[in-house]
């Protein structure tokens, strides 16, 4: 099933995860083929309010995939200036966070805690579509708050109700944050129970997993989050995949140096080189991931300070690695 409005090409998409999902990071995303990308969560109170900031996390490079801008919130008053905000962005989508577990957000209402109150979380959807211009809005949300709580069937119908054009569903619920394993019947109920497209989440970490969702639970898309950070090219292998393809092999250890240069050098043009300098310590970490001495040279990505940093990094890690 495809999403009315939005030309995608690649049935495996970008999670939008704070503190990761970059201008740079969708950047590099939507050079591998990611059916689509979106910002990071952004407070609708804060645009509520002007907040400059957040206008600023909305900011997107030319990409050839669509591009969408994620809103979280728990007062739906704020959602109306918020997508009038949003809209000036020139997104493709809107998407509202209904399913990140993170402490300072569920606290006030937001995030995953809307999963305990459904009723409110539509009103928000519906604040969204009414307001988005015509603009296709998306959900994220998760199986539920605990598993006392599990209310994905009974909020995606809510929000097909409203208008909702696709729904993302995170198999597991808050209280199980990212610990492993996930419940692909969650998934396969949600895409059951309603007529718009469902994405499945959780757990992809290579295109086996992403073939082995999308049968068993006939979701129609699927969203790669954290394995995304340190294999990027996972979005063109699953394309691959899918399309029964031959899957291109893992990128050279020049390659994937010679990307983590490039995106170390784009965290400094959009941030300045000392903000992008700090940026870039967490994501060169994560390009450290399965390299022979990789405890290591992870320690030395904490000192990253100017950007001949990064090119002695990648000098320790060709001298290990080649």
């Amino acid at each position: 099933m495809e999403i009315k409005g939005l030309n995608i090409k690649n049935k495996a998409v970008l999670a939008p995860m704070a503190g990761f999902c970059d201008i740079v990071m969708r950047k590099v995303a939507d050079d591998f083929d990611a059916g689509f990308t979106v910002s990071e969560l952004i407070s609708a109170r804060a645009l509520y309010y002007g907040d400059k900031k957040s206008h600023t996390l909305m900011d997107n490079f030319d990409c050839k995939s669509p591009y969408g801008i994620q809103l979280f919130g728990f007062e739906p008053n704020d959602f109306i200036s918020a997508t009038e905000h949003t809209l000036k962005h020139n997104p493709d989508f809107i998407d509202i966070n209904m399913g990140c577990p993170a402490p300072k957000i569920v606290n006030n209402g937001s995030g995953s805690a809307l999963m305990k109150t459904p009723e409110l979380a539509q009103q928000i959807a519906k604040t969204v579509v009414d307001n988005a211009k015509g603009l296709p809005v998306s959900v994220k949300m998760r199986k539920g708050w605990d598993e006392n709580c599990i209310t994905a069937v009974e909020l995606a119908k809510r929000c097909e109700d409203v208008g909702v054009s696709f729904i993302t569903v995170h198999a597991r619920t808050r209280v199980e944050m990212y610990n492993p394993g996930i419940d692909l019947d969650i998934i396969k109920a949600v895409k059951q129970a309603v007529n718009i497209p469902v994405i499945g989440n959780g757990d992809i970490t290579c295109p086996e997993d992403a073939i082995k969702m999308m049968d068993y639970t006939g979701c129609d898309y699927v969203m790669v989050g954290r394995e995304a950070l340190s294999r990027p090219w996972i979005f063109k292998q699953i394309k691959q995949a899918i399309n029964g393809e031959t899957i291109d092999s893992d990128p050279t250890i020049e390659e994937r140096m010679k990307l983590l240069l490039w995106h170390i050098e784009k965290l400094c043009e959009v941030n300045g080189e000392s903000a992008g300098m700090k940026k870039a310590r967490g994501q060169a970490a994560l390009y450290m991931k399965g390299l022979r001495g990789a405890a290591h040279l992870r320690y030395l990505t904490n000192s990253l300070t100017v950007f001949d940093d990064a090119k002695n990094l990648v000098n320790e890690v060709l001298k290990e690695n080649v």
